[in-house]
């Protein structure tokens, strides 16, 4: 149920969705995602690959001509970033650092939704074209990887039993207020005691794990949330079939809908709308 993530951040190790929670970006992986948006905001590579000319010509060609061209400006704004790495002329001599990139890209707009709106599509259209056998093999290396989760974190760390502490969804909520907030830093270090073993960068990597699944709930909740309200005022103040009676016994307004009245396009009966908005809402 959508109430029951939000209450509880993490539903466990017996949970798929456990295994899918991305990882909070380190400040390495934050300059990297400086590098690669940098980058997506010069090339045209949908533009140049992704057009009708290059449809009729050699498409394969154009893709690894524009993906080498992405790949230098890449390789340009690292070194300006004094990010580490390889000055020779070869771009496979970088592929660790490309790869990383493009996993941080992703693992990012999977934290935040809303950002990228404009790069993201560009950048898998560029990363599908990247997996073509001949693409490979004209770049000499797979750009892809794998995102990196809490789970997998979690699972290199031998601390997958963490997933199962009662004291998890305190050091993982959102907090909402000051009592809140000690209780859950109160939690949080009472985990990393017990799970860190005196380990001081065992102990940043456990607690990169629970800022990631406090994130993930934030997340979950600032988009879950206002559906609940909407679903509670939906089902307090109009009768799933009838406009007589509400829920609460007082009387429930129609949402009946007549195409071209008001701007419908369609003709719903109150019932049907009524299935239609709580449909989407539970969507």
């Amino acid at each position: 149920m959508i109430a029951s993530v939000v209450a509880r951040p993490t539903a466990g190790p017996s949970s798929p969705a456990d295994e899918y929670i991305p990882l909070r970006l380190n400040d390495r992986e934050r300059a990297l995602l400086c590098v690669l948006e940098g980058a997506l905001s010069v090339s045209e590579y949908t533009d140049r690959v992704d057009s009708v000319m290059a449809w009729r010509g050699a498409r394969t060609g154009r893709a690894v001509e524009e993906l080498q061209e992405m790949l230098a400006y890449m390789t340009g704004l690292a070194v300006a970033a004094s990010l580490k790495v390889s000055h020779e002329p070869c771009l496979e001599a970088n592929a660790d650092v490309f790869r990383e990139a493009f996993e941080v890209g992703r693992r990012f707009k999977g934290m935040n939704p809303d950002k990228m709106r404009a790069s993201y599509g560009k950048l898998i259209y560029m990363l599908q074209d990247a997996t073509a056998p001949d693409v490979i093999r004209e770049l000499g290396f797979d750009p892809l990887s794998r995102v990196q989760t809490v789970h997998a974190e979690l699972a290199l760390l031998s601390c997958l039993d963490l997933l199962e502490e009662p004291e998890l969804p305190l050091a993982a909520s959102p907090a909402h207020s000051a009592e809140a907030a000690d209780a859950k830093a109160a939690a949080t270090a009472r985990l990393l005691a017990r799970f860190a073993d005196g380990d001081a960068e065992r102990a940043v990597r456990l607690e990169r794990c629970l800022l990631s699944l406090a994130d993930h709930a934030c997340l979950v909740e600032a988009h879950v949330s206002p559906v609940d309200a909407m679903l509670r005022l939906l089902r307090t103040h109009f009768s799933p079939a009838s406009t007589s009676v509400g829920p609460g016994g007082a009387a429930s307004a129609s949402l009946q809908i007549t195409a071209g009245r008001g701007g419908a396009r369609l003709s719903h009966s109150h019932a049907s709308q009524y299935a239609y908005v709580e449909q989407s809402l539970l969507l």
